[in-house]
């Protein structure tokens, strides 16, 4: 039985380097599969689930920045070793290549035993962070030119809209005063990216170890009910973020109820009248544990893995902007 070759994705926009990469790498043992740009490199990659991908940066229709990231998004590819072969070689050409996931990054007068040395590298550290598993290899699939552009339109609306959840919330610093006024800017932003119906924040002591203050903003009509399972929730999420018992009656929680919504909604006409859906994330700033963020809904299965992923994009920057708030000592 022959040894198995390891498979190479080459994407450049010059015949000569591909030609140039093709010797060397096949020479070296590799099967050597090409592209022109960086939508061809991205089918590809999905056609033969190589072992490793080369891309040029400064590529038509698609650079190999976008082409790395579209890679780096699917979990059919996201654990493949992505290596940039190009002319740039400054500070934020590197730092940006890191940021789309290449692991290697080599310049175009690169040695032929140094592009060899530095791609077997980077397969043997890719099967490392394996632990010893084997690599999983999805079954090859044809993707079309629009569905990879449509793969690329996707990918940069999200991360859009991760940047601007994240500008939107770090701005309350510089655009509210005052601690209580930043939490409840912190729960106004929450309402808009999720909708719930409920959200809170409950902060610990300055030792992290027991609830200092809670806060709740009534965003629609709610039951007695669901109001005092939520600050349950609250407590149980507390409990498991610091080990310490603690108790939903202890909570004394500050409500913001703009339209008199607590309270209001009739039990009698709702299928949930406490929490049917509860939502937590812990909140820390500079490694400190500084509470929790929470949502509920009285709507079943009302927060899917969107609404996850959008309190993890705000956890951070909230904790840092409450944080910032309690730090100056401004009470309103």
């Amino acid at each position: 039985m022959s040894e198995h070759r390891p498979v190479a994705v080459v994407a450049d926009d010059s015949a000569t380097l591909r030609r140039i990469l093709t010797t060397v790498l096949g020479e070296a043992g590799f099967e050597v599969v090409t592209a022109d740009d960086g939508v061809e490199a991205v089918q590809a990659v999905f056609r033969t689930m190589p072992d490793v991908v080369i891309l040029d940066v400064q590529m038509p229709r698609v650079s190999g920045y976008v082409a790395a990231r579209v890679l780096k998004d699917d979990w059919m590819t996201a654990d493949l070793p992505v290596l940039f072969l190009t002319s740039l070689n400054a500070a934020s050409d590197r730092y940006w290549g890191a940021r789309a996931g290449g692991e290697r990054f080599l310049t175009k007068d690169f040695e032929a035993s140094e592009l060899v040395d530095t791609v077997r590298d980077a397969i043997l550290a890719a099967a490392r962070s394996r632990n010893g598993r084997p690599a999983m290899k999805a079954e090859p699939i044809e993707l079309t030119d629009d569905d990879v552009l449509a793969r690329v339109t996707d990918l940069l609306d999200r991360k859009l809209f991760e940047a601007s959840v994240t500008q939107d919330v770090t701005a309350i610093a510089a655009d509210v005063h005052g601690f209580e006024e930043t939490v409840a800017a912190v729960l106004r932003a929450m309402e808009n990216i999720v909708d719930c119906d409920l959200a809170a924040v409950l902060l610990l002591d300055p030792s992290g170890s027991a609830p200092e203050a809670t806060y709740v903003s009534v965003s629609r009509p709610v039951t007695e009910q669901q109001y005092l399972e939520m600050l349950e929730g609250l407590a149980e999420a507390s409990e498991q973020a610091t080990g310490i018992p603690t108790a939903a009656h202890h909570l004394a929680p500050m409500v913001a109820d703009p339209q008199g919504g607590l309270g209001t909604a009739d039990a009698d006409l709702v299928d949930h009248p406490g929490v049917a859906t509860f939502l937590s994330m812990p909140l820390r700033a500079g490694g400190r544990l500084l509470g929790v963020l929470a949502l509920s809904s009285a709507t079943p299965n009302a927060f899917g893995e969107s609404a996850l992923t959008t309190l993890r994009l705000v956890a951070p920057p909230a904790a840092v902007v409450i944080d910032h708030a309690r730090l100056s000592g401004v009470r309103v």
